[in-house]
């Protein structure tokens, strides 16, 4: 914990702010990882430490992260052989000192503000409150808007709600209550081991969510990534995962629905779908789009997909624009409105069900 300091938003003098642990988790990730450590330090934030536990990379990664750690002391290096994502970043939970936890991949940006925004926010909701998220930009190699999230304001208990859709988006994208986490087990390494690794981020956000509120800041505060590594996942994989979580959460939770859990398989297809997608590889896009079910949630979504694909064929659409974490104002600079715009889709969805 450390005196308040008055650049944080609300703070008053003498009033004790609550330590945030960042907690990155690094594998080969010398090409981005520095932009990533700085986008965290920079911060307007004042009681912050940065925990990076380097996942037994093989290239430069942990002398960029021991470099950066020199000139800053809140940065911090921690070295293990490779035993996963997961693995790692309940490592640097284990080291971290703060109340509240805030996940950050290895090459995702945030805005200055974001840290500050989502304490606020957190503060404000209540000692109930598990999580906080916010909204996102996907980016290229280059940090090239693709396209942004949409513009979720689900808050409250919303277990049900996060079976069907994950609306905190990444890893990155959440600030959490640290007690909640660690009594709840943090990450499931256990998921790798069987082959069934990713989706480790949103099982712990629907374990959260069983347990407690969730609350948001409804403005664009991340650069989650997209490259052709991060495109190169086993979507098998990543379907088993789903499958695994989602069955997991069922024995726990009778509340979950087998059509929750229907839609929630469909909505997870057409994900899949879309990274298939944006890595060009529109055959098994196609392939995963004709898994979704229900039918009506495919066919809500196929006039966004034709109207994004005759852009790209007519290279048509506003000029794409760059983040720059120490600039801020991410959301400034996206675009309105999302090119697939899930919240409206899901909007229309749950209150037809929700009247039903």
């Amino acid at each position: 914990m450390t005196d308040a300091d008055n650049s944080f938003p609300g703070a008053n003098p003498g009033v004790v702010t609550p330590l945030v642990s960042v907690i990155v988790a690094a594998f080969n990730a010398e090409r981005f990882i520095e932009e990533t450590c700085r986008s965290a330090l920079a911060q307007t934030y004042p009681a912050l430490e940065v925990i990076v536990v380097d996942d037994g990379s093989i290239d430069g990664t942990a002398a960029v992260v021991a470099a950066l750690a020199r000139s800053d002391k809140r940065l911090r290096l921690i070295r293990q052989a490779n035993l996963g994502v997961a693995a790692a970043r309940n490592k640097a939970i284990a080291a971290a000192n703060g109340e509240f936890l805030a996940p950050l991949d290895a090459d995702d940006l945030w805005d200055p503000t974001k840290i500050s925004r989502q304490v606020s926010r957190m503060l404000e909701a209540g000692e109930d409150t598990g999580l906080v998220y916010c909204w996102w930009a996907w980016i290229d190699t280059d940090n090239v808007i693709l396209d942004r999230s949409p513009r979720w304001r689900i808050e409250g208990r919303i277990l049900q709600r996060l079976v069907e859709i994950n609306v905190t988006g990444s890893a990155s994208v959440p600030l959490f209550r640290r007690s909640t986490v660690e009594r709840l087990g943090a990450y499931r390494s256990e998921l790798r081991a069987s082959g069934c690794q990713g989706c480790e981020d949103w099982d712990l956000v629907l374990r959260v969510a069983e347990h407690c509120h969730v609350a948001v800041v409804p403005e664009v505060l991340v650069g989650y990534r997209r490259s052709a590594e991060s495109m190169s996942s086993d979507y098998r994989a990543m379907w088993r995962s789903r499958h695994e979580v989602m069955s997991a959460l069922a024995a726990r939770q009778a509340s979950i629905s087998r059509e929750i859990l229907r839609r929630s398989r469909g909505q997870f297809a057409l994900h899949i779908a879309g990274m298939s997608f944006w890595s060009r590889d529109y055959l098994k896009a196609c392939r995963w789009g004709l898994r979704s079910r229900p039918l009506n949630l495919l066919l809500a979504v196929l006039p966004h997909v034709f109207e994004l694909i005759l852009r790209r064929w007519m290279r048509s659409g506003p000029v794409p624009q760059r983040l720059v974490a120490d600039r801020g104002n991410f959301e400034r600079h996206c675009p309105a409105d999302p090119q697939i715009p899930y919240d409206r889709i899901y909007a229309r969805h749950w209150h037809r069900h929700d009247r039903g």
